[in-house]
This record gives structure tokens, C-alpha cells and sequence, in this order.
């Protein structure tokens, strides 16, 4: 066994069966955990006032308040404490409806003790990541708000990083999951719909045994097809509902189940439909096990953790870079020669990836590393970046530190790791006599040598303290010089391939 939580970790424990509270009492001791004992609904309430527990267990069947109502109400007094519900009666129904009112997990009894202390060891700890992802979220938002005083405390942020990384790609999961559940219960085709909200329509993050075309091209709305109506109608819709004339198939339905036998289930968390799962392909109608029934629980739940931490990994992402684009923008405006160079080269690169015809992927991490390239310069003095006359050899040596500098900024951060290259090596060259690691050609990143070209082309555009800006003819021909050298002459040929392209860039 593992090493035991704490004793502060309090689990409250309500079952009008004294027998099973006694139980639990002392699975609950021997783990290490505080228990919090209750044989009444309204009672518990009133200790989750007082007391604050971390976790609740509560049985579904209970007099005069039932454990879905007694779910409800925790929600309401503390949305984000985790519920187990337990109970004897299993259906598919009631397990739906317990997800769908917020419990993290459902329990059928009997119940082995391993299981359910790996269930609330787990709920715990996805609780205390929770809050230390809100007080990283509120940490941020002074970060914005104090920009001077977070300029001293910035190489500190290191210790948050392994909380805000990921440690999975989303659809890969989602695949994964998806196909794994598929073939438990013998379903020969399944997909897995999200719900766009902005767009208003439901699309397949992922299939098994159904053409991948369908990723691209299916869009449903809410309310239609059964996809649609299980979204709109917030709950599980099958063949049976057609079969007994309740519901009709609409146009993509015959496509998306492949046939005459189906089940869609929505995906609930916190209150809001997520998106639906769609199982098909028996050759007879199929009957829900009591294990059916519990791996269908366990998909809908950790689809819907792991849409909850993607999307709050992706806040936290866009939140840091955020602050980093504003750290870049307090970089520049330490000299004013440099203000607006990260813009600027943000706008020419990508029109100028537009013209390359990228992936969005690819178009966005060139976006983002623009915006941050310079990061780096926060370590160099104001006297080194203002110098009015030729930098020297010692001041060199600390000015091309920057790309490193920038990369000890963002590694410990954990999040757009892709990004890392591009910052690192936007002063390679070409041919190699670059900085930081002379790289050459094709081994450095195309988006790097995208960066290093149009870095390159706003310099000599604009004033420095040592020089006057060069003419846009004159920087056309410094490039075309260095086609080969510092550029890469593909991407420089097609750079100088008529002024008209410049002209757009500029404009």
C-alpha cells in the first residue's frame, strides 16, 4: 500500500444504515482518513457547515430526503466538494442522473474496499488541485494587474509549472478512452461528441469503426438527429425511443450508427451538457449489465474531467502567455528604439505563414513564440539595450544569452512547450554561424527560420541606437545577400519575391 493521507483529510459518511456507517467508520481509520458519521440528510448538511469536509459519501436510498436531493443541496451550500453516491439499486437512469447532478463517482453495493479508497483517494487529490489551479488563476490576475512588482517575482513562477501541465493530448484520450469502452461492451461503433457552444453544434472528437471523414464534416445542432436531441433533452436517448414512435432518426443518424440498435448518453459536469456518447453496431438490441452500466459512468465522468482540466490547463496557458506578452512589452519599452518589435514581427510573420499555407497548429505557435522571442532581454541591462555605439566583445557575449535566458523563462513553466525551439533558436543561421547552438539548414525549426527572417527584416526597418533605420530596398538586398547564410534561401525567395509581398507586410 501507499503512503496514508492525513488525518486533515475529512470524509463525511451519510447512511440511515448503521451497519454500513460503522463500516465505513473503519475503512475510513485504517486509511488514515477523519471520518464524519450521519445517519441523517439534514444532519449531514449541518456538518458540512461546520466542519468543512473533504469528500461525501452518501447512499441513494434514504427517508425523507433521498441521495439525489441530498446531492443537490451539498452543491448548493459547496459546488465543488466531491460526492460519491452508493447504493443497492442500480440503473442506468439513476447513475445518469447522479452524474448529472454533480456526483464524482457511482457506487453499487456491495462495493470492495480497495475501490472505493482508490475512488476518494483520488477525488482528494483532483480537489486539491482544483483549488491550487483557482489560487493559480487569482495569482495570475494580480500578475496582470501588478506588472512592476511581478517583474521581480517572475523567475519564481517555477514552482507552479508541474500543477498546469498536461499530461495528456485531449483527442488522443478522448480516442483512446472511447475505443477501449467501445470494445467492452461489444459495441462495433462508436463516437464521441462535443458540444460547441459558440457554434452551437455538436462535432465527433472521436470515432471507432466509423469513417474518419466524419470528424471534419458531421456538424449537428442541438435538438437534431438523436445526437442533438439527447443534448437538448439532457438525457440518454436509444432505439427503444424509435422503436416505441417517441422519436424519429433525422438525416445523419443512419450515417452516425451504422444501425437499428443504439444508445446516445449526454456527458454532464457542473450543471452543463458537455457532449454525447454514441454507442451502435449489436446485431440484437443490447441489455446494460450492471458492468456495462459502470463503465459507461466511469467514460461519462473522466470525459468529463478531462474536458474540465483541458479546459482550465488552456485558460492557465492562455493566462501565462498573456503575461508573457506583456513582460516582452515591458522589455521593449525599455528601450525605445525596440518598442512595438514583437508586434510588428507577430503581423509579418503570419501573413507570411498565410503565403505558406500552414496548418492553423503551426500558424499559431508562430503566433504565440513571436510575441515572446525576446523574452529573454528581461536579464540585460538597460545600458546594453540603449548602448548608442557598437556593442563589445563581453557585451555581445551577454546579449546573445537572450534566446537561452528566454528558454530558462519558459521551461519552468510546463505549458506550449512547442514554443521552446522556436525561442531558442531565432538567431540560428543558415549555414550554421548562428547563436545559440550553430545549427544548420533544415535542422533548425522552419517556424525558427520564418521568425529569424521577419526578426531580422523590422531591425533593419527600424531606428536603433547605434544607426538609423534602413530603407525598405536596402533591407531587400541585405536579405537577399544573406540567402544561404543567415536565411534560408527558400523561404528568402519567396520573402523577396516581389516588393508587393513586402508592402503587404508592412501594411
Amino acid at each position: 500500500m501507499g503512503k496514508r493521507p492525513a488525518l486533515s483529510a475529512k470524509i463525511l459518511v451519510v447512511d440511515d444504515d448503521p451497519l454500513i456507517l460503522e463500516t465505513m467508520k473503519d475503512i475510513l481509520e485504517i486509511e488514515g482518513f477523519q471520518p464524519l458519521l450521519s445517519s441523517q440528510a439534514q444532519e449531514g448538511l449541518e456538518i458540512i457547515k461546520r466542519d468543512n469536509p473533504d469528500l461525501v459519501i452518501t447512499d441513494i436510498k434514504m427517508p425523507g430526503v433521498n441521495g439525489l436531493e441530498f446531492l443537490q443541496r451539498v452543491k448548493e451550500i459547496s459546488p465543488e466538494l466531491p460526492v460519491i453516491i452508493i447504493t443497492g439499486f442500480a440503473s442506468l437512469e439513476s447513475a445518469i442522473e447522479a452524474l448529472r447532478e454533480g456526483a464524482y463517482d457511482y457506487l453499487i453495493k456491495p462495493f470492495e474496499v480497495e475501490k472505493i479508497i482508490a475512488i476518494i483517494k483520488r477525488a482528494i487529490k483532483e480537489k486539491m488541485l482544483a483549488e491550487k489551479n483557482k489560487f493559480l488563476l487569482q495569482e495570475l490576475q494580480e500578475t496582470s494587474r501588478e506588472l512592476n512588482k511581478r517583474l521581480e517575482q517572475f523567475f519564481h513562477l517555477d514552482k507552479v509549472s508541474k500543477i498546469i501541465c498536461s499530461d495528456f493530448e485531449l483527442e488522443e484520450f478522448l480516442f483512446d478512452i472511447l475505443n477501449a469502452t467501445a470494445g467492452a461492451v461489444k459495441a462495433k461503433f462508436a463516437s464521441l461528441m462535443l458540444f460547441d457552444e459558440k457554434e452551437e453544434y455538436l462535432k465527433i472528437k472521436a470515432v471507432k469503426g466509423l469513417a474518419e471523414t466524419l470528424r471534419e464534416t458531421l456538424r449537428i445542432k442541438k435538438g437534431e438527429g438523436i445526437p442533438g436531441m439527447a443534448v437538448e433533452k439532457a438525457r440518454i436517448i436509444s432505439s427503444e425511443d424509435v422503436e416505441k414512435g417517441r422519436l424519429n432518426l433525422g438525416k445523419y443518424d443512419r450515417e452516425l450508427y451504422q444501425s437499428s440498435h443504439f444508445i446516445s448518453i449526454p456527458i454532464y459536469g457542473k450543471n452543463r451538457v458537455w457532449g454525447v456518447l454514441n454507442l451502435s453496431g449489436w446485431e440484437e438490441k443490447f441489455s446494460f449489465s450492471e458492468v456495462d452500466l459502470r463503465l459507461l459512468s466511469i467514460l461519462v465522468s473522466q470525459v468529463w474531467v478531462a474536458l474540465e482540466n483541458s479546459k482550465l490547463n488552456g485558460e492557465l496557458q492562455n493566462s501565462y502567455l498573456h503575461t508573457l506578452q506583456v513582460l516582452a512589452s515591458a522589455i521593449e519599452a525599455k528601450c525605445k528604439y525596440t518598442r512595438g518589435h514583437s508586434e510588428r514581427v507577430t503581423r509579418y510573420a503570419l501573413r507570411f505563414a498565410q503565403r505558406l499555407n500552414l496548418s492553423e497548429k503551426e500558424v499559431k505557435k508562430i503566433q504565440f513564440a513571436c510575441g515572446v522571442h525576446d523574452i529573454g532581454k528581461i536579464n540585460i541591462s538597460e545600458a546594453i539595450l540603449n548602448k548608442p555605439s557598437s556593442l563589445s566583445a563581453e557585451e555581445w557575449k551577454i546579449m546573445r544569452e537572450h534566446p537561452n535566458k528566454g528558454v530558462e523563462i519558459l521551461v519552468p513553466l510546463g505549458i506550449l512547450k512547442e514554443l521552446i525551439p522556436l525561442v531558442k533558436y531565432h538567431h540560428e543561421y543558415f549555414n550554421g554561424g548562428g547563436y545559440p547552438e550553430g545549427l544548420q539548414g533544415k535542422a533548425i525549426p522552419v517556424e525558427a527560420r520564418i521568425i529569424t527572417l521577419m526578426d531580422a527584416y523590422d531591425a533593419m526597418t527600424s531606428d536603433r541606437p547605434y544607426r538609423k533605420r534602413m530603407d525598405k530596398e536596402t533591407a531587400l538586398q541585405e536579405i537577399e545577400r544573406g540567402l544561404g547564410k543567415q536565411f534560408d534561401p527558400e523561404l528568402g525567395e519567396l520573402f523577396l519575391k516581389n516588393h508587393a509581398l513586402v508592402g503587404v507586410l508592412e501594411g
